[in-house]
């Protein structure tokens, strides 16, 4: 073909299912037809379009670059009078169009590798996110909303709950490599990288160039130990690919370093409010990140670690210290994007030290040695401002270049700081972080109860132009100083942060606090102009120990920023609701659980709470335990479609379909516009060999809005009972024109070619990207050990079936 000569990118029998709905738009200006499809026969065949009569269908091939046959359209429902006259010229009309689909696949692609470019990278990704977050229930996931799909997704399978990845591979060393030998060899090497990563890419994932120095991988399945091994495969492989320069006769490769992050264990809670475009792109940007920290390990001079980083992992172990200041504060690459936050405490390693007697041994890592540690005082998006609270060595000090591990949270320090040695900040006059800290480590023994208050200022937003916001210094000394009229001299309070100070109150009157906290923070708003929030955590509190006090402050600080002003959250049973909700949302189902069942124990009238529980117990496939939460979530609040729903999945679980049924229906009653308790019901009426019933379900639930894309596979199953294949191929393909990574879509559909007889390779390839989506599919592995044997693989076969037996 003409098209883009020098263009690496071509056309694959893929590329016909990804473009065929723009084929059908450009097929519907030439002729109508009532459905379409596409279907690959065996081996090579003639261009020349089929007219089958008794069916008013036409069979249209496209060719492919070589001039075989890349795939077949079919359209029926064709009118004989209308059609007659382009079947004479389909073959020059039929390589029109494939041109047309080449140079459009062209446009999405990088013409020096042939990957896919960023912006559809960060089209397909955008894509994703928002069908991913239409098949996970809303959270709070006890809430009660009927916008999202409730529990399970409609096809039996639990929803997308899992993660989507990106793996960004960084290629720091191609700048040399340009300047060495030149723009054209660089491009040269960069192709052959780009076949190397297309060569270890699992079947799902997309490959894309994302810079010029810089590849991507989008996997819209992927966990931490997959993609930190599919990183190392792929480091391999391009470890192993060299090209020889013409002239110089050389072999040149590069290596690469390696990031990923994952959605949406790796977004903050905030992010996920804006939109879908800026998360994709939030989540580019943190595995570049990682990716050019896991380059900066392998420097000169640092211990040398994998070339792999995951985001989750930056804050633990990816700090490093950029600048030393003057009064004990350093400058730390960790910030806001990061996840750092104020009162963070790190501990500094360094391998820059003196080896006696190893001049002559040969070239070893050093061992990180213990330098001090630091906490973090400001944080901005990038770095931040610490300030060092301890030297484990006066004489060794901390340098640029010193690695940070992240502390856990309940430690006070490395030594006890007596009331002699008690450092004070000298704009509020409160104690020092860690002074605070290792002083209230010995005055909480000595309470049998007690509350630790934290409070976070921001200056309020300047009514009009010519106001400005107050000094935040002034804003911190000030309200220190309303905190010790309020409550006494005496009152031990510390800076915990450039915008937070922190408060220890002995006694058990957590009530009566609140309300002075909540009149003081009042005052504090009018007074100042200020921005103020409080959570307080009280102890004793259900099984936390007293060194959990800190980070319940951090709980009650959350719920207290969603309360309306003033801002005054004590931990009880809705803050830590909303802290599980946080966990769920991460993907710590576990942690979520602990959370949830603490909230229970702090009020157990916590309907969402028992609903949200039931909703993690059901994931883990603890049906029976899940029942029972929901049937406590309904005990608390009798109307709540979502307990209703999910009840019913349970009962549809367990094969009590009209338990099931009864539930879907009171689930209708409550929220009539519930679009996958009406596919559930549909599904009920399959199994119960009632498919005019289900059809009613399924149309009903298609006629909501935003309901005929997840109802095509339901449609298409329908047809094929019915032995309508041909309507049920289209149906499936218009599945995955909705969501490409609709795994029981993919699985139906491999099954279809296999059964018409087609192309086994198209098979297999589809039903290996339904079973890398879904693993615990058994008749997607069983439909690929079918794949395999068409294609001559019987020990490959043997395997899949194997794997289907274990499930």
């Amino acid at each position: 073909m003409s098209a883009g000569t020098g263009h690496r990118a071509g056309l694959n029998r893929r590329d016909i299912i990804a473009f065929e709905q723009r084929l059908k738009e450009r097929l519907a200006g030439l002729f109508s037809f009532q459905g379409h499809g596409i279907i690959f026969p065996k081996g090579n065949g003639e261009l020349a379009a089929t007219w089958i009569n008794r069916e008013k269908k036409i069979l249209l091939p496209l060719p492919d670059a070589s001039g075989g046959v890349l795939g077949v359209f079919t359209a029926r429902g064709v009118s004989a009078a209308e059609i007659k006259p382009l079947m004479p010229i389909w073959p020059a009309l039929a390589r029109t169009l494939s041109e047309n689909l080449l140079l459009y696949k062209r446009g999405l692609c990088d013409p020096t590798t042939g990957l896919f470019t960023r912006h559809h990278l960060l089209d397909v990704l955008e894509r994703d996110l928002e069908l991913m977050r239409e098949s996970v229930p809303a959270l709070p996931a006890g809430s009660g909303s009927d916008g999202g799909e409730g529990l399970f997704a409609a096809g039996g399978e639990l929803p997308r709950l899992g993660s989507v990845g990106i793996l960004v591979f960084r290629l720091a060393a191609l700048r040399d490599v340009v300047r060495e030998f030149g723009y054209s060899f660089a491009d040269a090497l960069m192709a052959a990288l780009a076949d190397a990563l297309e060569g270890t890419r699992p079947e799902q994932a997309l490959a894309a160039r994302t810079g010029d120095s810089e590849f991507a991988l989008y996997l819209p399945t992927a966990s931490p130990r997959q993609c930190r091994s599919l990183a190392e495969a792929v480091n391999a492989a391009f470890a192993a690919t060299a090209v020889e320069h013409p002239l110089k006769r050389e072999r040149i490769g590069i290596a690469a370093s390696a990031g990923y992050a994952l959605y949406p264990q790796d977004m903050a809670g905030d992010l996920f409010a804006l939109p879908f475009a800026e998360q994709a792109r939030l989540l580019l940007r943190k595995a570049r990140l990682a990716a050019a920290l896991a380059g900066e390990n392998q420097a000169p001079g640092l211990d040398r670690q994998s070339p792999v980083m995951g985001f989750g992992r930056i804050l633990a172990e990816g700090g490093r210290v950029l600048e030393v200041l003057p009064l004990s504060r350093v400058v730390v690459g960790l910030g806001s994007s990061m996840h750092a936050r104020e009162g963070a405490r790190f501990s500094v390693w360094s391998v820059r030290y003196p080896v006696r007697g190893g001049e002559d041994r040969p070239a070893v890592a050093l061992t990180p040695l213990y330098k001090g540690e630091l906490v973090l005082l400001e944080v901005g998006e990038n770095t931040s401002q610490a300030e060092i609270t301890h030297l484990g060595d006066p004489a060794w000090t901390i340098e640029p270049g010193d690695r940070l591990a992240l502390l856990p949270e309940d430690e006070t320090g490395p030594v006890p700081i007596t009331a002699g040695q008690e450092r004070r900040d000298p704009i509020t006059g409160l104690l020092r972080h860690g002074d605070f800290f290792a002083r209230w480590a010995e005055e909480r023994e000595a309470a049998d109860g007690f509350a630790l208050a934290l409070v976070r200022l921001a200056p309020a937003e300047p009514a009009g132009e010519g106001d400005t916001a107050p000094n935040p210094d002034r804003l911190m000394a000030e309200t220190a100083g309303m905190f010790r009229e309020a409550f006494g001299r005496s009152l031990l309070g510390g800076r915990y942060s450039l915008n937070s100070l922190i408060f220890f109150h002995p006694g058990n009157n957590i009530a009566g606090l609140a309300e002075r906290y909540k009149a003081l923070l009042e005052e504090i708003n009018n007074r100042l102009g200020a921005q103020a929030a409080a959570g307080i955590a009280p102890h004793p509190c259900l099984e936390f120990r007293k060194a959990d006090a800190p980070e319940n402050c951090r709980k009650a600080l959350e719920y207290a920023l969603l309360l309306p002003a003033p801002h005054v959250g004590v931990l009880d049973s809705l803050a830590m609701n909303i802290s599980a909700d946080k966990l769920y949302s991460l993907g710590d189902t576990f942690g979520a659980m602990r959370e949830y069942r603490l909230a229970l124990l702090a009020d157990p009238q916590n309907g969402m709470a028992w609903n949200s529980l039931g909703i993690c117990l059901a994931g883990l496939g603890r049906h029976a335990e899940a029942e029972e939460n929901f049937r406590q979530a309904l005990a608390c609040n009798a109307e709540d479609p979502m307990a209703l729903y999910n009840l019913g999945y349970v009962f549809q679980a367990a094969g009590r379909r009209v338990e099931a049924e009864a539930m879907y229906l009171a689930c209708l009653e409550r929220s009539p516009g519930h679009l996958f308790a009406l596919i559930r019901l549909g599904q009920l009426a399959e199994a119960g060999k009632d498919p005019l019933k289900a059809e009613g379900f399924y149309e009903r639930a298609a006629a909501l809005p935003g309901g005929k894309g997840p109802t095509f596979r339901h449609f298409a199953r329908l047809r094929k009972a019915e032995g309508r294949l041909d309507e049920s191929r289209e149906l499936l393909h218009d599945a995955l024109v909705h969501d490409p990574q609709d795994a029981l879509a993919l699985h139906l559909l491999a099954g279809l070619y296999l059964d018409a007889g087609e192309d086994p390779d198209m098979a297999a390839s589809l039903a290996r990207q339904s079973v890398s989506l879904r693993p615990d599919l058994k008749p997607a592995w069983l439909e690929l050990a079918r794949a395999l044997e068409a294609q001559g693989k019987p020990l490959r076969a043997r395997e899949a079936r194997l794997k289907a037996g274990e499930l």
